[in-house]
């Protein structure tokens, strides 16, 4: 995020934040930071991301952004390898985020770290009722400022950044605690704090909970389920093929073919139809296609993969129907509460309750409370064995 517009754009604001790249800044600005957090009381702490996935194969974390007091820093783990003291100075407060999932997931794989203690803007706007709770939109609706958008698809990976992209990073924490504390206020006279920080620790063990392993059979995208054995095998074959060239040429992959058009290729491939590649694909791309595709034909139904056995739904109609009146029960309840529906429970995890309800609690304790006279209601328990 770029920083507000000043009311004369041609002077650039000064910078109030440093840009850490060796590993000595990073331990004076910490210990200078720890110092000053502990004279002024402050005990929150703000963390945001930027990586490059958009622009290279093997996604990596390239600037974390910080603010602790109202000291703001930048810090660039390209340059330096081990951030684990900034870790553990995070993990002395409680740390905020906007919309922690995708920071979580990437800070866990980077280093593996699992924060002590987070809190996240995104999950305190939306139990407040918010509609809207993308960060530049709710700090126009909060803060009334607006913010400029444009470096958000930026390739972070770059050096040195540019100012304009320094200032949309560092006002990514500058503003968080302002937010915060408009929506904690929401929360408070609504009785809702308990659900906030139920929801924090719920999302942390989410994501503590997946797994790293790379996915068995990752090239079975979304659609695949419908190929028959033939078009899984130019699926398959498109899909190895793109990796390949995506990591050679330091790329990401949807820019050389994007999951959807390998399936419509696939069918159209099982379907005896022409399989032309890509008209703006260069003519060495164009060759390997046509080589891909005879090489499919050459080695026989007998190589091809499988289709994978579907899971048979599990759900009678009588399941089916109480779910579906659980959800709208559901959807009834959140309208009186001035909240989405899937925030009182997924439509999944209401499916969990109706057909395993002795597999474990889906739910949070203060989605339960919400919904259990709904529950009692609709889901009748099993008939005892005699």
């Amino acid at each position: 995020m770029s920083q507000a517009s000043s009311p004369d754009s041609s002077t650039p604001p000064a910078r109030d934040f440093e840009f850490i790249a060796t590993p000595g800044h990073l331990v004076q600005w910490i210990a200078d930071t720890e110092a000053h957090l502990q004279q002024t009381g402050e005990t929150r702490v703000c963390l945001d991301t930027e990586a490059d996935s958009l622009h290279h194969y093997h996604e990596k974390l390239c600037l974390l952004q910080v603010a602790c007091g109202g000291r703001f820093a930048l810090v660039d783990p390209l340059a330096i390898a081990d951030v684990s003291p900034l870790l553990a100075l995070l993990d002395r407060y409680e740390l905020w985020f906007h919309g922690a999932d995708y920071d979580l997931t990437m800070l866990r794989r980077s280093y593996n770290w699992e924060p002590r203690l987070i809190r996240d803007t995104q999950i305190a706007a939306r139990l407040a009722g918010a509609r809207q709770f993308g960060l530049a939109a709710l700090l126009q609706n909060v803060l009334g400022l607006t913010i400029c958008k444009a470096p958000q698809k930026a390739d972070w990976s770059r050096r040195p950044l540019p100012e304009h992209m320094l200032s949309y990073a560092v006002d990514d924490v500058r503003y968080l605690l302002q937010v915060a504390d408009h929506f904690l206020a929401i929360l408070r006279e609504k009785n809702r704090m308990a659900w906030f920080e139920q929801s924090c620790r719920a999302l942390q063990a989410e994501v503590a909970q997946r797994s790293m392993a790379p996915r068995e059979d990752p090239w079975r995208v979304q659609g695949s389920g419908r190929l028959n054995p033939k078009g899984l095998a130019i699926l398959k074959a498109m899909w190895e093929w793109r990796e390949g060239i995506a990591q050679e040429r330091d790329m990401p992959c949807y820019r050389i073919m994007s999951n959807k058009q390998m399936v419509a290729y696939a069918e159209t491939f099982e379907q005896g139809g022409v399989m032309n590649p890509p008209a703006g694909w260069r003519p060495k791309w164009k060759k390997e296609f046509h080589d891909l595709v005879a090489a499919v034909f050459r080695q026989g139904q007998a190589s091809w993969p499988q289709r994978q056995k579907r899971v048979k739904n599990r759900m009678t109609d009588s399941q089916r129907d109480a779910v579906d009146r659980l959800c709208a029960k559901r959807d009834e309840i959140a309208q009186s509460l001035d909240l989405e529906g899937s925030l009182l429970g997924s439509r999944s995890d209401l499916e969990l309750l109706v057909v395993e309800p002795a597999s474990g609690q889906p739910l949070m304790p203060w989605q339960d409370e919400i919904l259990r006279p709904v529950l009692t209601d609709i889901i009748q328990p099993a008939p005892s064995v005699a």
